[in-house]
């Protein structure tokens, strides 16, 4: 009997508080646990790439594991990454050939599997993708689901392809987008044309993509080490949770390396732009950031930097933290997380909507006339822009003169033919 009193009386407790820097640290990575996922071979593979970036927390409560159908494309990732082969009996172990239909239903045939995969009781998990091929682009919304149905903690990361690959793979990847972001807490969207505003330089493709990776593995350790790390004024899990309440919040993030001598200015200009991302913090609702210095940090500088942040996100409630670092002389380093919601995309009226729609019906079917006369040994046509727009106007019109004989009604119509 004296047993079960003394287990009761331990339940009933609270968890002490911390004193110590190192205690706080304890206490905090006993409490949060984060499961990073790459869904794919592009999402497999940015992980692997965070992972090398981020050593310093794999050995914490941060799990990296690559989510794939190509049990070859597993295989080939670093032995440090965990691996979660799925959708078996459908692929054989084998790719879904960009074929997004085969990747949804590889995961649906494995839902069990995922729920076990998401069912171990961790307080955040970060789902990676790169959208517009098969596995990650058919997987992913199911992913995203089951993650869902289970209340858990999401935040997603999605590279969107780049515009040469083509519209068919980019709207493969916005319709996607579209199911996954209304399972998720929130979400990242990083567009591979971004890539260009990181380099004026000439580099190789794959040089060109570890440059977007670095900035992601940038930002996520920015979060990771604001989680993890004790503070003077301390950010804590309950903080994160503010942040990411609610359904498809579109999420701001950035993490960025300041001297204390640069003015506010140029600190909160770096800050609030990150290159990778599209984001306007005058739409975001929670605001959240966290400064790690030196001991020589002036209030003055602190405050300053805070009204810049408070000026381009007026309507959002900010949680600040602060870390002190005695091993960062004239240094500081600034994480920012903001969620909010979309912005309300401009509603189209019903008949301009079906006027552009003709619009582009009529150019495809000029461009097919022009292409047949040359196809049949015709003079090519050169038609200048006002040309153009002359012959699609008379395409618009002939079409809107053989819609008026149909509102009349069938035998009315009949009587005027004879």
């Amino acid at each position: 009997m004296k047993k079960t009193k003394i287990k009761e009386q331990k339940k009933q407790e609270k968890p002490p508080v911390a004193t110590k820097e190192k205690d706080v640290d304890e206490s905090v990575m006993r409490r949060v646990k984060i499961k990073v996922i790459g869904v794919g071979g592009g999402g497999g593979n940015i992980i692997a790439e965070l992972l090398k970036k981020l050593k310093d927390f794999s050995y914490q409560k941060v799990d990296f594991v690559a989510v794939n159908t190509d049990n070859q494309a597993l295989k080939s990732l670093p032995r440090t990454l965990k691996t979660f082969p799925f959708g078996n009996k459908l692929t054989r172990g084998l790719g879904t050939g960009r074929d997004v239909e085969i990747g949804e239903r590889a995961a649906k045939e494995d839902i069990e599997k995922i729920k076990h995969l998401l069912g171990d009781d961790r307080d955040l998990y970060i789902i990676v993708s790169s959208l517009g091929g098969g596995t990650g682009t058919g997987a992913t919304p199911v992913i995203s689901k089951i993650a869902e149905e289970m209340r858990l903690n999401t935040l997603g990361i999605f590279t969107m392809p780049f515009s040469f690959e083509g519209r068919k793979k980019m709207e493969l990847s916005v319709k996607a987008l579209e199911k996954i972001k209304e399972s998720l807490n929130a979400f990242l969207v990083l567009p591979n044309e971004k890539i260009f505003t990181l380099t004026k330089e000439e580099v190789p493709f794959a040089d060109s993509l570890n440059l977007l990776n670095d900035k992601l593995a940038e930002s996520l350790e920015g979060l990771l080490r604001t989680i993890y790390s004790p503070g003077l004024i301390n950010i804590d899990w309950a903080d994160i949770k503010t942040i990411l309440e609610g359904r498809k919040k579109v999420a701001y993030l950035n993490f960025v390396k300041a001297k204390s001598t640069q003015s506010a200015e140029e600190i909160a200009k770096i800050l609030l732009k990150n290159p990778i991302l599209d984001y306007k913090l005058d739409n975001a609702e929670n605001v959240m950031f966290n400064v790690e210095a030196g001991k020589e940090l002036s209030l003055q500088l602190l405050s300053q930097v805070s009204e810049k942040v408070s000026e381009f996100a007026p309507n959002a409630k900010i949680i600040f933290g602060l870390s002190q670092n005695p091993k960062m002389k004239n240094e500081l380093k600034i994480t920012i997380l903001a969620t909010g919601s979309e912005p309300e995309k401009k509603k189209i009226s019903p008949k301009k909507e079906k006027e552009e729609k003709k619009k582009e019906k009529n150019k495809k079917k000029i461009i097919r006339k022009e292409k047949k006369i040359k196809e049949e040994g015709g003079v090519e046509v050169r038609r200048s822009a006002l040309e153009i727009k002359e012959a699609e106007e008379k395409e618009m019109k002939k079409e809107d003169e053989e819609e008026k004989i149909f509102e009349i009604p069938a035998f009315l119509r009949k009587s005027k033919e004879k």
